[in-house]
This record gives structure tokens, C-alpha cells and sequence, in this order.
């Protein structure tokens, strides 16, 4: 099979009325043209020659011209109707590698990828897709019923149940495919997947690891050209580091001009007299930045001006000689909050005490559980055969939970339900005895005979130990729980998801309102126990197990495992 690399190339709406033939592939981010950072990606890849597909808006001929100035290792340029022309011209068992530069990859690893997934289905289209981004890793959505009445909230988490495809960075395109049917004509390749189903063609999507840059925004942009303008900069000796990385020929930079940071200026560029340029910035080439402005975090276009003393930040500047500045592309407040930078938190003696003792306790949980698992090994195993002689369904029963990071792994218990159990729980929903998403009710019709014993006693849960043996769980943490249940509160699933789940916790020790519903509690006490995380309050949390488990007490106030909280009751003796 012969790979075939082919560019499709754009001028969104924020390059419009930039210089003349400027587009996505033409657009310099750091050091080069964006087509020069792709071929640089595809030499690896595959070593025949570069296609690419010009946007519709711009004159073929001087396009071309001006992109082989910037590749010459471009072999052909068409448009988008020439594209249907150039698959005929291909061998069928061929294959095209479609890349839309408008979602960017931060890395060619994803487009590696990629192409080793289609290695293992070479009759299928494949699509790399970038997801898009919620804010605080969410998003919500109002259920209606037939009538227009609320039916509920609908919470999707990234990645869990995220279905939102914002845009498609690369596709490898069997050409057998290609060619039945009409002539295939690109329009951006979401329109391609999007066609490729209409006519029946199977396809599989790949998700971007990495992330990627929406070069159609000025957000975008900005971001790729920081990335590439820094990537730059750490090549460079010691040496170098405080001096302007100079492209071409022909700088004129005049010795009063200061210039902070990782900054790129392109050949012919002028910076004058007292200006201030603050990177990661690039100036494009012919630009000019005149007397006094200051220039900071921005992308300045080939051969535009900046006038003096004016200052621009975190902009996309298209502005050339003469012109009032109505081409300026400043960032809207939502790309401005997206790009706001998280700083790097300086460590605490208490985050550090905290990651310490996490390498601790993962050597004691999984010395303690491998002790014990080799302990209790007859009781296991005359449960097991208790279990076994029911012959209802398997002996144990392992449900997916979230662990620690949001991965999911299956929890281990002994069966105490019937088979059929989940099933009959949709039915059982009305009726169950909690205020929360999990479900409780206290004669469950599920439950057999055995299985009441086991939970009565908490002897279902010893097959979890083998979870803390190989680092699914600890002995203390917040109780495992499914995705279903994790979702209602994201502040709670954000908190629970950061450490191990538990055997054994704060809330299964201190819970005390039962009957009227809990779920506030179980919020409480699993933040609780995150924000105050100790060898202290584990060992406390152990105690308080033993002592509820023995019926010595009801349960424990939250004040007796972390002093400092207040307002609790005291402790009720059963």
C-alpha cells in the first residue's frame, strides 16, 4: 500500500483581509510556515511527494507560487475539484493521508498513531478527531419528555461520556473507497467523515491524545504560535537564550528596543526606537514595530505595521502600512479565560507530607492486603463454596468503579444477589431507601439467603483486597463507586477521583442519618477525608471500623478522625 500525504488548506474568517494568498498552511507560527512544520511531520512517514488542496477563495496561481516559496518540497497543488482528479490518477489499493491544519495536533504522534490503527483495518476510513472542551472537564443538557416538560439533567464528563466532536485533524482514506459513487469534493474534513457515511463507506475514529490547536481562532493561533515560538527558543544554546531568534536577513533592530522573552523576528522586520517586545511574541516578516508601541503574547503578520505607541496583547495583528487597525483580531473574554495561564503551584510542607505518605501507604496496603489474603484463604475459600453450592450465578461478581484518575477497574465482591440483580434494579428504583444516586433498600428482594449474612457481617467485601493488592484500591479511601453515581456533583467526583478508593472510609464510619437519606453526608465526609488525607486519620478510620463493625458504636463524629472540624455531635453509644 502507497500513502499519499495531502494538505487541505483554509483561510478562516480571522485571516481575512491579511496579505494577499495568506492562509492556514502559509501562516508562519515560530520559526517556519505551518506547511513546512507538517512535511517535517510526514518525512517519516511516508517519503512520497506533498499534495496540497488550495482554498477556493484565493487565485490558484499566485497561491501556488507563494506556497512552493514556502515548501518547495510541495509536489502539486489543486483545488478542491482537482481532488477528485487526482484519486482517479491513484492505484486502488492506495491510501490518502488527509490533513486539515484548521485542528492541529500538538504532536505527529497522534498522526503515528493514526496510521497504526488503519494498519489493522486497511479497508476502512479513519479519523483522527479532537474532542471539544468543556468548561471544568463538563457539560450539561436538559432532558425533555414528549410534552416539553423537564424530564432531568443530563452531566457529561470528559473522556467518560463525552460525545462532542469539535473538528477532524487528519483521515486516512482507502481510495477504493473514494471512488464509488460521485466525485468526491472536500469542503473541511468533518464534511468528508460526514460524507463518507452518507455513502455507506465504514469508518472508525481515532481521538486526538495530545490535544490540538484550532488554528480557525485567534485563541488558537496564539496558542500553536507559543508553543512553536518556545519549542524554538529551547533548542538554542545558553548562550543565546536572552537574544531574539533571528529568521532570514535583513533585521533592523534599533539598540534602545527591549526585547524580554522567547521572541521571533522574521527577515526584513523592523523594530524601532523604545519599543517593547515581551514574548512568546513572533514578528512576521517585513513587519515593522514602530517607535514606543509595546508588543506582548501576540502574532504579528508578514508586513504589517504596529503604529507608535500602541499597544498590542494577546492579539492576532494584521494590520499593514496606512490602514486604521480594523484588522486587528483580539481574543473574545471566552478564548481570553481559556488562555489565562495556570501557574504552577509552589508545594506546601503539606502537599509534600501528602505525596509522601501516598508511597508509603501504597507499600503498606499492599503488604497488609497480601497478609491477609493469605490468612483468611480457608474462610475465602469455604465462602466461596457456600457461594458455589447456591448455584445462582457465579462466586464473585466484579462491577466497574472509578478509580483513582477517573480509571475505571472492576471492583470485586462475593455474588449476594440473584442473577438478573441489575436488571431488577430499574424496577426497584422507586422504592429505594436513599437520597442519593446509589441504591439502597433494606429487604432487598435480590439479596439471597447467604448473601444477607455477607453483607451483615461486610464478609461480600474481602475479595477486594486483591484490588489493594495490585493498586486499584487502599484499605482507606472513599467508597468505590460507578460512573453513575460519581456524576451528580462535580466538585465531589473532581476530589474523589484524585486518591484511592477505600475498604474502609470516613463516611461508611461516621454516616449516622440513614434513614432519612444521606447523600449530603457522603459529599461531606469523602471532601473531608481529601482535604485532611493522613497517616493519622487512616489509622483513626481503621479503629472506627472495628469499633462499628463490633456494634461498640453507632458511628464516629467526623471531629474525633479530624479535630479541627466543629459542630458535630458527640459520640452514640449502641
Amino acid at each position: 500500500m502507497r500513502l499519499w500525504p495531502i494538505l487541505l488548506d483554509s483561510q478562516p474568517e480571522c485571516l481575512r483581509g491579511a496579505a494577499p494568498g495568506t492562509s492556514l498552511l502559509r501562516m508562519t507560527l515560530g520559526a517556519d510556515p505551518v506547511v513546512t512544520h507538517l512535511d517535517r511531520w510526514l518525512r517519516p512517514i511516508t517519503r512520497l511527494p506533498l499534495t496540497v488542496v488550495a482554498p477556493s477563495s484565493l487565485g490558484i496561481d499566485l497561491y501556488t507560487r507563494q506556497l512552493h516559496e514556502a515548501c518547495p518540497s510541495v509536489a502539486r497543488v489543486c483545488s478542491a475539484e482537482g481532488f477528485a482528479d487526482l484519486l482517479a490518477d491513484l492505484d486502488l489499493s492506495d491510501a490518502v493521508l488527509l490533513i486539515d491544519p484548521a485542528y492541529l495536533p500538538f504532536s505527529e504522534a497522534d498522526i503515528s498513531r493514526l496510521l497504526e490503527r488503519h494498519d489493522l483495518e486497511r479497508g476502512v476510513s479513519h479519523h483522527l478527531v479532537a474532542y471539544d472542551r468543556g468548561v471544568g472537564g463538563t457539560r450539561e443538557r436538559v432532558s425533555f419528555d414528549g410534552a416539553g416538560r423537564v424530564r432531568g439533567i443530563q452531566r457529561h464528563y470528559e473522556p467518560a461520556t463525552w460525545p462532542f466532536i469539535a473538528g477532524v485533524s487528519a483521515t486516512v482514506l482507502p481510495v477504493a473507497s473514494a471512488v464509488v459513487g460521485e466525485r468526491l469534493v472536500p469542503q473541511g474534513l468533518a464534511a468528508l467523515r460526514q460524507d463518507l457515511a452518507l455513502r455507506g463507506v465504514p469508518s472508525r475514529d481515532v481521538p486526538i491524545q495530545t490535544g490540538a490547536f484550532r488554528l480557525g481562532d485567534v485563541s488558537g493561533l496564539l496558542a500553536a504560535n507559543e508553543h512553536f515560538v518556545l519549542k524554538a527558543a529551547g533548542a538554542r544554546s545558553a548562550a543565546e537564550a536572552n537574544a531574539p531568534i533571528l529568521v532570514g536577513a535583513g533585521h533592523s533592530i534599533d539598540p534602545t528596543a527591549r526585547i524580554i522573552g522567547a521572541v521571533v523576528i522574521h527577515d526584513g522586520a523592523s523594530v524601532e526606537a523604545n519599543t517593547t517586545i515581551i514574548g512568546p511574541t513572533l514578528v512576521g516578516a517585513g513587519a515593522t514595530i514602530s517607535a514606543g508601541a509595546v508588543v506582548a503574547h501576540a502574532l504579528i503578520g508578514d508586513a504589517c505595521a504596529v503604529p507608535a505607541g500602541r499597544t498590542v496583547q494577546d492579539s492576532l495583528w494584521l494590520c499593514r502600512d496606512g490602514e486604521t487597525g480594523d484588522l486587528v483580531q483580539p481574543m473574545s473574554y471566552r478564548d481570553r479565560l481559556a488562555r489565562l495561564p495556570i501557574e504552577e503551584r509552589q508545594e506546601d510542607e503539606h502537599l509534600r507530607t501528602v505525596s509522601s505518605y501516598a508511597r508509603l501507604k501504597r507499600i503498606v496496603d499492599a503488604t497488609v492486603a497480601a497478609i491477609s489474603l493469605t490468612f483468611l484463604g480457608p474462610l475465602l475459600a469455604l465462602i466461596a463454596a457456600l457461594i458455589w453450592l447456591q448455584r445462582d450465578g457465579s462466586i464473585v461478581y466484579g462491577d466497574e468503579r472509578e478509580g483513582v484518575g477517573g480509571r475505571v477497574f472492576k471492583c470485586w465482591k462475593f455474588r449476594t444477589m440473584s442473577n438478573g440483580a441489575d436488571a431488577a434494579q430499574l424496577q426497584l428504583r422507586a422504592v429505594a431507601q436513599v437520597d442519593g444516586p446509589h441504591f439502597k433498600m433494606s429487604r432487598d428482594p435480590r439479596v439471597t439467603r447467604l448473601g444477607r449474612i455477607l453483607r451483615a457481617t461486610n464478609l461480600d467485601e474481602l475479595p477486594q483486597l486483591y484490588n489493594v493488592l495490585v493498586g486499584q484500591m487502599s484499605l482507606v479511601g472513599p467508597r468505590p463507586s460507578p460512573f453513575r453515581e460519581n456524576q451528580i456533583c462535580v466538585p465531589w467526583r473532581n476530589a474523589r477521583i484524585s486518591v484511592r478508593p477505600g475498604i474502609t472510609g470516613m463516611w461508611q464510619v461516621c454516616r449516622h442519618d440513614r434513614q432519612a437519606g444521606d447523600f449530603h453526608q457522603w459529599i461531606e465526609y469523602d471532601l473531608l477525608y481529601v482535604q485532611h488525607v493522613s497517616a493519622l486519620v487512616d489509622l483513626k478510620i481503621v479503629a472506627a471500623t472495628f469499633l462499628t463493625l463490633g456494634r461498640m458504636k453507632t458511628h464516629v463524629p467526623p471531629s474525633a478522625l479530624i479535630p479541627r472540624v466543629a459542630g458535630d455531635d458527640k459520640i452514640t453509644a449502641a
